[in-house]
């Protein structure tokens, strides 16, 4: 038996307010793929930005300005 279909063996004996919990945390689920899909859209994306050929910096390279 698949995990689908265990699944929805359960889904069939719960009554409407767990059903309601279940889907609100297949939801979450959902959105913590996608917060994590966008994740690397953005990391991958800043990689592309600044290539290979980008110098190095350190704290040395760091100069303080004070604006009057």
């Amino acid at each position: 038996m698949s995990v689908r279909e265990s699944l929805n063996q359960v889904l069939e004996t719960l009554p409407e307010d767990r059903l309601s919990q279940v889907r609100d945390f297949a939801e979450f689920l959902n959105w913590q793929q996608e917060r994590q899909d966008w994740k690397r859209f953005g990391q991958t994306q800043l990689a592309r930005a600044y290539g290979p050929d980008e110098p190095e910096y350190s704290e040395t390279d760091l100069k303080v300005e004070l604006n009057p």
